[in-house]
């Protein structure tokens, strides 16, 4: 998602060479506090910023996962019931 400030408020656009954009850059992984660990990769107008991680604990992260499963039922995608993944 591609985050862009205008003068009234903040616009979500699918430019990628367009506002901020933060998106997954790797797998999962876990910390060494046995916290769940997001690789983040973070772009301005197409330029790399840097990296950054969201870390979560396995509470926080079970229940991020319980509200993507909610969120992709609701828009009738067969992840949400466990089908095959998308090609």
């Amino acid at each position: 998602m591609t985050i862009t400030q205008r003068r009234r408020g903040t616009t979500v656009t699918a430019n990628p060479r367009q506002g901020v954009r933060v998106q997954r850059s790797a797998g999962l992984r876990r910390t060494a506090a046995g916290r769940i660990a997001l690789p983040l990769s973070i772009t301005r107008d197409g330029m790399r910023l840097g990296d950054a991680e969201l870390v979560m604990t396995c509470d926080r992260a079970a229940e991020l996962y319980a509200e993507l499963g909610r969120v992709l039922a609701a828009a009738g995608h067969p992840m949400a019931e466990g089908a095959a993944p998308c090609p």
